[in-house]
């Protein structure tokens, strides 16, 4: 009865960070969005219904939903019910410093999508045209800003995998194993 309990709370627990983490990471990367687009009110657009906007803000949570989806594979392992305590602990440190490089990621992914769409179309002026309701141009921004977050996706997925994220080593390193 206790490891069915044990495996609920921990169910309820990844559950919990996972809405906490996927909210935390898609208000941020929507905060840094708009400062980058510091001329443009995206809500304001939004509540005026320009579709041009709204398609580049679903890119963009998209976009950090699927790079931040590759990178919490380590809160599997902080929430094991088989770890002693200070493991957990270390293991919960290490998932949160992953995660963190992980919104970084994400960000910069979609900082550098919009610097290199500006780069290709020089004699477009992105803001206004959205300003004004331009899909096509609401499209293109979307699609680049997908395209560089599959790539750097496909980065993030295996960063569990470096030993600098390995739970046991920071265990050994501060003697706890």
């Amino acid at each position: 009865m206790l490891s069915v309990i044990g495996s609920l709370v921990v169910l309820l627990l990844k559950v919990f960070f996972g809405i906490i983490i996927g909210i935390f990471s898609i208000y941020l990367s929507l905060k840094f969005f708009d400062k980058m687009t510091g001329e443009i009110d995206e809500i304001k657009e939004i509540k005026k219904g320009n579709v041009a906007v709204a398609i580049i803000l679903v890119s963009v949570i998209l976009s950090i939903a699927g790079i931040v989806s590759k990178g919490i594979n380590s809160f599997d392992e902080a929430f094991s019910v088989y770890q002693t305590l200070p493991m957990f602990i270390i293991s919960f440190i290490v998932a949160i410093a992953q995660l963190v490089v992980v919104i970084a990621v994400a960000i910069i992914s979609i900082y550098i999508s919009v610097k290199v769409l500006y780069t290709m179309t020089a004699g477009i002026n992105e803001i206004n045209e959205l300003k004004k309701g331009n899909v096509a141009v609401g499209l293109i921004i979307s699609s680049v800003v997908y395209v560089i977050a599959f790539a750097a996706s496909k980065g993030v997925e295996g960063m569990s995998e470096l030993e600098i994220f390995n739970p046991i080593l920071w265990a050994n390193y501060l003697g706890v194993l």
